[in-house]
């Protein structure tokens, strides 16, 4: 079972993996029809990881980022993707794969949870919501 600041950690490095993720977008983008998806996206999930930091923060429990090497490691995958493709298409694509990869994992996460905290259980499906509203928005560019 994941308890209370376990959830609340794994929803703030997905919302913190989301932002930097679409920033790592942003800054090699050529094509901007996708830009205000991405915008707005990006600040759904700023506020999501905001949230997270504050209820960690105020149970004076651990903050875990993601780790360096892990944001390093998506930064080179997209710059090395852009490189090739970038195009509306491929960047909806890339960005749809990654919150596919969010919404398994969060899925997950949320059976695995013990539940005892009604605010946690909200934030994590409103994360879970976010993740499968933006494949809906992107897949329009595909």
């Amino acid at each position: 079972m994941i308890n209370d600041n376990e959830m609340l950690n794994y929803v703030l490095q997905n919302a913190e993996m989301g932002c930097n993720g679409i920033s790592a977008v942003r800054k090699q983008l050529k094509d901007n029809k996708v830009d205000g998806v991405l915008c707005e996206q990006l600040i759904k999930y700023s506020k999501l990881y905001h949230c997270a930091n504050t209820m960690l923060k105020r149970r004076g429990a651990d903050v875990h980022h993601v780790s360096p090497m892990t944001k390093a490691m998506t930064n080179y995958a997209a710059n090395r993707d852009l490189k090739r493709d970038s195009s509306a298409s491929h960047i909806a694509e890339m960005m749809i794969k990654g919150n596919t990869m969010g919404v398994n994992k969060m899925a997950r996460h949320m059976r695995e949870y013990d539940g005892s905290d009604p605010h946690i259980t909200m934030l994590a499906k409103k994360m879970l919501d976010t993740e499968e509203e933006n494949i809906g928005e992107l897949k329009s560019y595909l």
